[in-house]
């Protein structure tokens, strides 16, 4: 993909940002396109007609360029405040527009189970849930980066990372025509912390092993940051730690919808559940959380109340329908 055409993406997308915002980011998200911030700020300016009438001629669209009352709205500061900082924080919306698919989570790799992994994937294929894969978080468990205490005769990092990549493998095998999308998770936030705190000259580390050791964008693979929800006409889907608190919720549902107010579907919490509520004026909305495919006793919790599950969701523009199972004796219920 062109730079022009990454610029004009982010530009459609953060309209009312700043140019050098908006340069900023396009520098931190695609450093192999863009060499610098002033770089990305050049491709910007010019496609939103800043770089004078000259270059403005030759626009095949003048989408991107912004009216002068639009331009003095954003910057109005009649007291001369200090320019804050601004961090992007938007949700998402996926590529496409309507599909039929599986969402899955909380596979903890290497501590996942291969036999609800697989019937999950049965069930998907066995009811036409087969357009995208969803993978809403904690994918790997990242045992050991953790900065909790860690038995060092367990498995390495970098064979967790070839176990992912084994997951990858067969996720491409099992569903060869779906959109495939990762949704990181506390868990696979773990790595930028590790990073952050213990060796900060590597950050720029975190994305060779997502995109050279995992292969991500060679296979195609859509990510979603940790932080930022993906949103589907009214239904935001979020890992679940993005809410404080989530995992001592007697229902996790419930909870998500006490702090959403709106439709939301979870996972982190490990447990299947389900919360509708309808308000005065008559609007229904539903929460779910959906279950883990991660083995249930681990060494940090071996009493809990979790149970392996999955979910197919359908969505057709912004209208959406979810069918939250559980896996019960190796069956889906």
């Amino acid at each position: 993909m062109l730079s022009g055409d990454i610029a004009k993406q982010y530009l459609s997308k953060y309209r009312n940002a700043s140019s050098n915002q908006i340069a900023r980011k396009l520098a931190e998200d695609h450093p192999l396109i863009f060499s610098n911030s002033e770089h990305a700020r050049l491709v910007v300016r010019y496609y939103r007609g800043a770089l004078g009438k000259y270059n403005r001629k030759h626009l095949s669209s003048n989408e991107h360029i912004r009216s002068i009352e639009e331009g003095m709205a954003l910057k109005y500061n009649p007291f001369g405040l200090p320019e804050a900082v601004s961090d992007f924080w938007t949700p998402v919306t996926l590529p496409f527009k309507k599909g039929r698919g599986l969402v899955i989570a909380d596979l903890h790799i290497p501590y996942h189970d291969v036999e609800a992994i697989t019937i999950a994937f049965q069930w998907a294929k066995k009811n036409n849930y087969t357009d995208f894969v969803l993978l809403d978080g904690d994918i790997n468990d990242h045992y050991t980066i953790s900065r909790f205490e860690k038995d060092p005769r367990k498995r390495s990092f970098r064979q967790e990372l070839d176990d992912t990549n084994k997951l990858l493998d067969a996720l491409g095998k099992a569903f060869p025509k779906a959109h495939i999308i990762v949704k990181y998770g506390n868990h696979d936030y773990r790595l930028e912390r590790f990073l952050r705190n213990r060796a900060p000259e590597l950050l720029d580390m975190q994305d060779f092993i997502k995109d050279e050791y995992l292969k991500l964008k060679e296979r195609g693979i859509i990510t979603v940051p940790h932080d930022v929800p993906i949103k589907i006409g009214k239904l935001s889907i979020l890992h679940g730690h993005e809410f404080q608190n989530m995992s001592t919720a007697v229902n996790p549902a419930r909870g998500a919808y006490l702090k959403a107010l709106e439709c939301v579907l979870l996972a982190h919490c490990h447990r299947t559940s389900q919360h509708a509520e309808t308000s005065l004026s008559g609007r229904l909305d539903t929460s779910w959380s959906i279950g883990c495919l991660c083995q249930l006793h681990p060494e940090y919790a071996r009493i809990n109340k979790w149970n392996r599950g999955l979910a197919g969701l359908e969505f057709d523009e912004d209208d959406f329908q979810i069918d939250n199972k559980r896996i019960v004796k190796g069956e889906v219920r």
